[in-house]
């Protein structure tokens, strides 16, 4: 029998998830991984901090021990210092290479506008390959996750509802090269929301994005949150319900309503 046709090339060989923290990366990127064709780096434009602190990839072990990544620590700090500033296209498509993957996806978010700056100045041709995900998630569970770290909430809540309009505006100027996704859609409806994600990727869509079972995962900087410890599978944040009060609760939809992007109920 003659060898399977290759599979065609993904549209987005390099994928960026935009957002703000606690807003459903880790989760999406622990998704992803799981298929055949793509590597999800974690937040990689951090791997010097987490080397730096001694933060462990999230397999467990430590970054220069971790069965990914610490065989490949000497070439990155020859080619780049461990500094994101140095990261190109070329640098992500030899990360490809060594998880041999055809897709990467960087989960840095706020990051990446710095980068994509360079890169529109340097290497413009080659910036218009990537792919962005603005992963979006109702703010009341993104300031309850502050909140529950003893931040103020209503401090921080300006300086979230600029970052979110920022983000949207970035993802809304990149047209077809950007996907706007839900982290609760994602929770309520996994199957769809990932198939609509490959179609978009233009890679074809693998059952084993949905197992539930534990698996390696080898992101670097993820979360550290005590809800993705305990659920491995797609079961919704949404303690902030019985942990914001009625007031904060209000002031919050009050604030992020008006952005098209915030999803309120």
């Amino acid at each position: 029998m003659p060898d399977p046709a290759p599979a065609p090339a993904p549209r987005y060989p390099l994928v960026f998830v935009l957002g703000v923290a606690r807003c459903g990366s880790t989760l999406l990127g622990r998704l992803l991984d799981r298929h055949p064709r793509v590597a999800a780096l974690g937040e990689f434009m951090r791997l010097d901090r987490a080397l730096a602190r001694g933060r462990p990839c999230s397999c467990g072990a430590q970054v220069e021990a971790c069965p990914a990544w610490g065989p490949e620590l000497g070439w990155i700090e020859a080619e780049t210092g461990f500094h994101h500033r140095r990261y190109t296209p070329q640098f992500y498509q030899r990360v490809a290479r060594a998880r041999s993957a055809d897709v990467v996806v960087d989960l840095s978010k706020t990051m990446t506008l710095g980068l994509m700056r360079r890169w529109r100045f340097t290497r413009p041709a080659e910036a218009e390959r990537a792919g962005f995900v603005l992963l979006v998630r109702d703010s009341r569970g993104v300031l309850a996750s502050s909140a529950r770290r003893g931040k103020d909430v209503r401090r921080l809540l300006g300086k979230h509802r600029r970052w979110m309009n920022r983000l949207y505006r970035f993802a809304r100027a990149q047209g077809e090269r950007a996907l706007v996704m839900h982290y609760e859609e994602l929770c309520r409806a996994p199957e769809s929301e990932l198939r609509r994600l490959c179609a978009w990727l233009g890679i074809e869509f693998d059952s084993g994005l949905l197992r539930q079972e534990a698996a390696d995962h080898h992101l670097v900087h993820s979360s550290t949150s005590d809800w993705l410890a305990t659920h491995d599978g797609v079961v919704p944040d949404e303690r902030w319900k019985s942990e914001l009060s009625p007031d904060l609760i209000a002031q919050i939809e009050r604030t992020m309503q008006r952005l098209l992007v915030y999803r309120g109920e």
